[in-house]
C-alpha cells in the first residue's frame, strides 16, 4: 500500500516494522495469565457474587487474601492490555500488507473478514463454554473503529482517546458522587441489587443443554458493555498509536517512554484497585457500595494495561540489550544473537499462538468447573479456582512451546488466517506477517 490515491499511510513515522517482534508477543503470553484469573470468579457457582465485582462475597482465610490481590492486580487490568495488543496487531497486520503491496481494497477486505471472524468465534465460544468472551467484543470494535478512525491523523485519534478517556472519568466521578449521595440515606432505603445470586449463572446450571441459551444471555450483555465501554476502545486506539511509532516493535528506542508508562501506570491501577478491594472485603464501608468505585476500577485499570505491556517492552528492550541483538528489518531478517532464552521464548510462543492459547483455556476451564461438567466451581473457593488457573496457563506455555518447536501454529490461528487470507493463508508461515 503506497501513497496513491488509492492507498494510504497506516504509520506516520514508523518503517515497514518486521513480521515479529518479541516485546508483543511477550505481553499477549503473560496477558493470557491474567485473562483465565480474572475469569475465574465466574466459575465458581453455588454462592452470591457482587454486582460489581464478580467474586464471591464473604471470603475468608486464603481465599480472601486471593481476592484482594485479585481486585488490585488483575480486574479490569487485564482486559485493556488485551485491547492495546489488538489494535497494536491491527497497525502491524497494516505494515505487513504494505510491505508485499497488498492493493487497499484488498487490505480493508481481510480486516473486515478478520474481524467477523472474531465476532463469529467469540459468538460460538460463548455458546459453547464461557459467557465471558471478549474475541466478539474485540470485533466489533474493529468494526465500526477501523472505518471511523484507522486511517486518521494520529492527532484525530489522540483527540478521540482523550475525549474517550474524559468520558470515563466523568463516570468514574459520578459513581463516586453517587455512592456518597446514598450514604447520606438511611442503610434501611438502600435498594441497590447488591448480589448477583448464582441461578442468573449459567455455570450453575447442571444440565449443559440448558445452559445454552442462559449463557448466550450474559454473553449479550457483556457484549455490549465491553464493545461499548470507554475504557476498551481507548486501549484499542493507544495500541494503534503505539504501534505508529513502533514502541513495542523497537522498544530499546522508546526505554525512557516505557519506563515512565510503567511508573505511573502500575502504582496508579494498584491504588486504584485500593477502595474496590476494601469495600468488597468488608474492610470499609459496606459490599453494597462497591458500585461506587466500579468507574475508578475501570479508569485506573487504563492506566494499569498500559503498565503491564509497558514492563514487556522494557524486558524485550533488556534482552536486546544483553544479547546485543537488533530488530529485525524489512525483510524479517533476524541478528546474530536474537533468539531469546528458553523461559522467554516460550511465552513468546504463547503470544504467537495467543488465540489457540486463550479458547483453550475455556476447553480446560469449563468443563472442569461448570455445573454441567465436573462441577470443580462449586466446591472451591478464590485461592482453588487460582491454582487451577495457573496451572491451565502453564500447560498452554508448554503445548505452545511444543508446537513453536515443531514449527506448527495454533489451530486457531490457521482457521483466522484462512478466512482473513483465503487461500493465501495456507502459505504464511509461522513468524510470518500473516498476524
Amino acid at each position: 500500500m503506497t501513497d496513491t490515491p488509492d492507498s494510504v499511510r497506516v504509520a506516520d513515522t514508523a518503517r515497514v516494522g518486521p513480521p515479529r517482534a518479541l516485546a508483543p508477543d511477550l505481553a499477549r503470553g503473560f496477558m493470557l495469565l491474567l485473562i483465565v484469573l480474572a475469569n475465574i470468579p465466574w466459575f465458581l457457582y453455588g454462592v452470591q457474587h457482587g454486582l460489581s465485582v464478580g467474586h464471591p462475597v464473604g471470603a475468608t482465610g486464603v481465599d480472601r487474601v486471593v481476592q484482594t490481590l485479585m481486585i488490585v492486580l488483575v480486574d479490569a487490568r487485564a482486559l485493556p492490555m488485551f485491547a492495546l495488543l489488538f489494535g497494536y496487531g491491527m497497525v502491524q497486520f497494516a505494515r505487513a500488507q504494505e510491505a508485499r503491496g497488498t492493493p487497499l481494497a484488498g487490505f480493508r477486505a481481510m480486516l473486515r473478514r478478520r474481524h467477523v471472524a472474531l465476532v463469529v468465534i467469540g459468538t460460538m465460544h460463548a455458546a459453547l463454554l464461557w459467557y465471558g468472551d471478549v474475541l466478539g467484543p474485540y470485533g466489533i470494535l474493529g468494526l465500526v473503529l477501523v472505518p471511523l478512525l484507522f486511517w486518521r491523523s494520529t492527532r484525530a485519534i489522540k483527540v478521540v482517546r482523550g475525549v474517550l478517556v474524559g468520558l470515563l472519568a466523568l463516570f468514574a466521578a459520578f459513581t463516586v458522587a453517587s455512592g456518597v449521595s446514598l450514604l447520606s440515606l438511611p442503610q434501611e432505603s438502600w435498594d441497590t441489587a447488591v448480589w448477583m445470586p448464582a441461578t442468573t449463572d449459567a455455570n450453575g446450571i447442571s444440565s449443559y443443554a440448558a445452559s445454552v441459551l442462559p449463557r448466550l444471555s450474559e454473553y449479550a450483555f457483556i457484549l455490549g458493555f465491553t464493545a461499548f465501554s470507554f475504557s476498551v476502545p481507548a486501549a484499542i486506539l493507544t495500541g494503534w498509536l503505539w504501534a505508529r511509532e513502533g514502541v513495542l516493535d523497537r522498544p530499546a528506542d522508546h526505554v525512557p517512554r516505557l519506563r515512565r508508562t510503567a511508573l505511573v501506570g502500575l502504582p496508579v491501577a494498584w491504588l486504584g484497585g485500593v477502595p474496590l478491594m476494601l469495600v468488597h472485603t468488608g474492610v470499609w464501608l459496606t459490599p453494597e457500595l462497591s458500585f461506587m468505585f466500579i468507574g475508578v476500577q475501570m479508569l485506573t485499570g487504563l492506566a494499569g494495561g498500559l503498565g503491564y505491556a509497558a514492563v514487556f517492552g522494557l524486558v524485550a528492550a533488556r534482552l536486546q540489550t544483553r544479547s546485543g541483538a537488533t530488530e529485525p528489518d524489512a525483510a524479517g531478517e533476524a541478528a546474530e544473537g536474537a533468539a531469546p532464552g528458553p523461559v522467554t521464548g516460550a511465552l513468546a510462543a504463547v503470544g504467537r499462538r495467543s488465540l489457540s492459547a486463550y479458547l483453550w483455556q475455556s476447553v480446560v476451564m469449563a468443563p472442569l468447573m461448570a455445573a454441567w461438567g465436573l462441577g470443580v466451581g462449586g466446591r472451591i473457593g478464590s485461592a482453588g479456582a487460582a491454582a487451577i488457573a495457573i496451572l491451565i496457563w502453564l500447560a498452554s506455555v508448554g503445548l505452545c512451546a511444543w508446537l513453536d518447536r515443531a514449527g506448527r501454529p495454533g489451530p486457531a490461528e490457521v482457521v483466522l488466517r484462512r478466512v482473513t487470507y483465503g487461500d493465501r493463508g495456507r502459505s504464511f508461515a509461522v513468524g510470518g506477517g500473516a498476524r
